[in-house]
Order: structure tokens, then C-alpha cells, then sequence
């Protein structure tokens, strides 16, 4: 689908709350309050075309936009839809900068709405645990390396996993910064996005080996007898690789602050990149779901690695 087919298919506020509708109640209107399914379209607010949905049996008053991220917007819906579309299909990403002149918006109003996406982004895969045959690394993201490499770098450290399906080809994936590569650091990450008894490739750092018998997962060091790479990691560095041009290309490193939000983003699209066509619509009902997230909330991502 091309952008213009998008924009032509929710060209209006009364496309898009239709659509949201249909989403968020498939088999009819239900209140949220009470679960009944009679209602009256009572009010139509500032925004053009808003509607609001009565229950007839207990009178609360909602919106297809109650309770999702659109909540409290003051932009118009298609410049959401329009925006999730630009998002979900650039594998470059977009920055707010060049949003704002596209949809000709504030700065402001650009870079809280994409902070909004990737926080129902990271919402969606914080769902879902790697199982099966996994690859554990680590790596340095973002900023600017300053000539030194390693441990040695003011890079920010990120844990990644990768789960391999069959050929060793990979499936999915999830990417999380952390503040040091410390034991505990590093082992509430692992816990949080893989599951336990699995396979696990790493490239033998003791911080893994201590993990992997923790969680009773069988673990196998991917270097030769030489300690030279046996080659097997070589999806999970290309995986780094794109994340770090991602981060560079687009954004010049200049991402520390809101990191995870960033990585997340790049994470939703590989784990989703199979998906062609549908992929803006996995995103639309990704924010129909996710809930509000206020500006405070947004705020609060740029103290996870103080």
C-alpha cells in the first residue's frame, strides 16, 4: 500500500473513528463501564467529526478514542494514521524534525506524537518472550564511540537476544538498553524477555554462563578452540549493525536521553517484517490497545538508565 492509497482511505476524522471502531468493538458497541450495547451518538466535539457513544443503560459518555494513545489529542486523527503509516514502513525511520514539515505541525506536537508510537511499540513486544534456540550478546549504542571500542566506550550498553528458527535463520528478536553489564543488570533483562529450559548461544562471558544455569537453559559458546568467532553469531551482529546505522542514519546518534524508545522501534519493525501490507495495521491496533501515554509517562523513559 502506498502512502497516497493510505491517506485516500482515512482522508477524514469520520474514516478513521470508523475504522477505530470497528477495532475496538468487532461485534458491536460495548460499554466500558457498564457492557452494554445500546447507545446513542450524543455529541460531536471541536474536533470535526468526534463523536461521543451513550450507554443507554447506565449513560456513560466515551469514544472510539478513550483509553488508546489518540487520547487528549488535539491533532486530528489522520495525521495519526498518516504519521503510524510513515513509522511503520520506513525502515529508516522518521525523525520529528521531518515529520513536522510534512504534516505541517509543531515540533512539539511531532515529537511527542512518534515518543507515543514507540511507547505502544514497546508496549506490544514487552508481551512476548524469545523460547527455543536463542543468541545472547551485548553491544554499545548510540553517541559517539570517541575512538575507543569495547567496555572501554561512552556508548550506551544494550543486551540483545535473537531467536533462531529452523536453517538457524532468525524470527525475533528484542534489544534492551541497560546501565552496566553487571550480573544483575543484565540478568533482569534476560529474565524479562526469555523464557526459561532453552538453547542458548553466547559467546561464553561469564555474565551468560551464570545466567543460563540459573534459568536451567542448555548453553553453548559460540568461538572456536582458537577463541576466534566460529561464525554463527553473524546474524545477531548484522542485526546490531543495522540498529547502530538506524540509530546514526536517522537520528546521528543523538538518542541517548530516550534510548529504549528508539531501539524498541527498530525492534517492533524487525520483528514484524514479514508482514507486508499489514504491518500499518498491526501498529493501529498496537496504539488502539496500548492505553494513554502522557507526557510525564514519556518523560519517565529518559531516567531508565540514570
Amino acid at each position: 500500500m502506498t502512502l497516497t492509497e493510505w491517506q485516500e482511505r482515512f482522508q477524514t476524522e469520520e474514516a478513521c473513528e470508523d475504522y477505530l471502531f470497528q477495532w475496538r468493538w468487532p461485534k458491536g458497541f460495548v460499554c466500558p463501564k457498564c457492557k452494554g450495547s445500546a447507545y446513542w451518538t450524543v455529541h460531536v466535539g471541536q474536533r470535526k467529526g468526534k463523536r461521543l457513544y451513550e450507554c443507554k443503560a447506565c449513560g456513560h459518555q466515551t469514544s472510539v478514542t478513550a483509553g488508546t494513545v489518540f487520547q487528549h489529542s488535539k491533532l486530528p486523527l489522520r495525521y495519526w494514521f498518516w504519521a503510524i503509516f510513515l513509522v511503520a514502513q520506513d525502515k529508516g525511520g522518521i525523525s520529528a524534525l521531518t515529520l513536522k514539515r510534512l504534516l505541517n505541525i509543531s515540533y512539539r506536537a511531532a515529537w511527542l506524537m512518534l515518543h507515543k508510537i514507540r511507547a505502544a511499540m514497546l508496549e506490544r513486544d514487552s508481551q512476548y518472550k524469545l523460547a527455543g534456540l536463542v543468541q545472547l550478546d551485548d553491544a554499545y549504542v548510540g553517541g559517539v564511540a570517541h575512538g575507543r571500542a569495547g567496555r572501554g566506550t561512552t556508548q550506551t550498553p544494550v543486551v540483545v537476544g535473537l531467536e533462531l528458527g529452523p536453517r538457524r535463520h532468525p524470527r525475533y528478536v528484542f534489544v534492551e538498553p541497560v546501565p552496566d553489564l553487571r550480573a544483575e543488570s543484565v540478568e533482569t533483562v534476560v529474565k524479562e524477555h526469555v523464557e526459561r529450559y532453552g538453547i542458548w548461544e553466547t559467546d561464553g562471558a561469564t555474565v551468560f554462563v551464570r545466567i543460563a544455569k540459573a534459568m536451567e537453559a542448555e548453553h553453548r559458546v559460540t568461538l572456536s578452540e582458537e577463541g576466534i568467532e566460529s561464525g554463527r553469531f553473524s546474524w545477531i551482529h548484522t542485526f546490531v549493525s543495522n540498529l547502530k546505522a538506524f540509530l546514526q542514519g536517522t537520528y546521528h546518534g543523538r538518542v541517548r536521553k530516550y534510548l529504549r524508545l528508539y531501539v524498541k522501534e527498530f525492534e517492533w519493525r524487525f520483528n514484524r517484517r514479514r508482514y507486508g501490507r499489514a504491518i500499518c495495521e498491526r501498529l493501529l491496533v498496537a496504539l488502539v490497545t496500548c492505553g494513554p501515554r502522557p507526557l510525564r509517562q514519556i518523560r519517565s523513559f529518559a531516567d531508565v538508565l540514570s
